[in-house]
């Protein structure tokens, strides 16, 4: 996937919240695209007692995940089997050097992971943030030169919460794993960038609805409309953390031109 992008994250079905669209739009351009997830995410929530057990949820998992890169065309997809949950604690000198082997391998142009906030705070995003970064500094024997872009993903906490009350106004659920919606993102951008994905938001949607075992009939997902799935999820934010002032920006120009 030389040239292409790297989406690193911490569970089966980030990948496709935080960069799905970009996913998408870079494999419809040509580009090598990738998904690195460091758990199964074994003890998320069962949406449906009658989809998964507690034993098996982990396994069920990872198959979605590689269904839902299937709908998004991502050509490489790494599972890794570290303890969900438990990621703060985990040895991060050895998961970064496992993450920076895998950007060696792979050598992609971009990298996306979360941003500090964790999306809504969860101790196992904001860790793979910190691990991405120390492996990014790993990256080609720690040559600046030869590392990747890193973006970090951005949700604005008042988008999410204008989101919720839409389907709420609807009379459709309004519900983010137990979540409440103003825990979501950031309240200020800092320069975020913002990449237009509607002309993939049916693949982005699609890889979304795979995770079947996340999306109980009270969720948000489960009932999107057309109109607010194009308005909330047809855009993507990031954060441009490197390079700090690009004449022009690789990721942007890249899904604006496999959109047109």
């Amino acid at each position: 996937m030389t040239g292409g992008v790297l989406v690193v994250t911490a569970h089966p079905d980030d990948e496709t919240l935080i960069a799905g669209g970009v996913l998408a739009a870079c494999a419809a351009a040509g580009l090598g695209t990738g998904v690195l997830c460091l758990t199964r995410g074994e003890y998320g929530p069962i949406a449906d007692a009658a989809l998964a057990t507690r034993n098996n949820l982990g396994q069920l998992r990872e198959a979605e995940l590689r269904a839902a890169c299937g709908d998004l065309g991502v050509a490489w997809v790494k599972c890794y089997r570290r303890q969900d949950s438990h990621l703060p604690w985990t040895n991060s000198t050895a998961v970064a050097r496992q993450i920076a082997r895998a950007m060696d391998a792979r050598r992609p142009r971009a990298v996306i992971t979360f941003g500090a906030d964790g999306l809504y705070h969860h101790p196992d995003h904001i860790a793979v943030h910190r691990f991405t970064h120390r492996a990014l500094d790993l990256v080609a024997g720690g040559s600046p030169r030869l590392r990747p872009w890193l973006y970090e993903s951005v949700w604005h906490a008042s988008r999410v919460v204008q989101l919720a009350r839409s389907m709420s106004e609807r009379g459709l659920p309004s519900g983010l794993w137990g979540i409440a919606p103003a825990d979501f993102g950031v309240e200020h951008d800092d320069g975020a960038i913002e990449v237009d994905v509607r002309p993939f938001l049916d693949r982005k949607l699609s890889a979304l609805r795979r995770h079947r075992t996340q999306l109980d009939p009270g969720h948000l997902f489960s009932a999107l409309p057309a109109d607010l799935a194009e308005r909330h999820l047809g855009w993507e934010r990031f954060r441009r953390v490197r390079p700090s002032r690009p004449a022009t920006d690789w990721l942007t120009a890249v899904v604006e031109a496999a959109g047109e």
